[in-house]
């Protein structure tokens, strides 16, 4: 129904608008719509967003998960060099 709705790709934020910091972002929740979303014949990429604030952290979550992509907010805040990091696979 996304892609009839006119959505290219969808990211999933691991943690509610309630929870805010309180609570660590849920990947396994995450993992477990990429495979739904494999079960009904994939096609839509999804992004994991939620705790990524290592250039570790986004390639561990990328590979755990499954996600086609990951979203870094506070992550880049913190450490804005955190996507050169993770293009080259080391710390900065």
């Amino acid at each position: 129904r996304l892609r009839a709705a006119g959505a290219a790709a969808v990211t999933i934020h691991g943690r509610t608008a309630e929870a805010r910091y309180s609570k660590a972002a849920d990947w396994r929740l995450i993992a477990e719509c990429v495979e739904d979303n494999a079960e009904a014949g994939g096609g839509m990429p999804l992004l994991g967003n939620g705790d990524l604030l290592t250039q570790y952290e986004a390639h561990g979550r990328l590979a755990q998960s499954g996600v086609d992509g990951v979203m870094v907010g506070r992550g880049a805040l913190i450490k804005p060099w955190i996507f050169k990091e993770f293009r080259d696979r080391r710390a900065w």
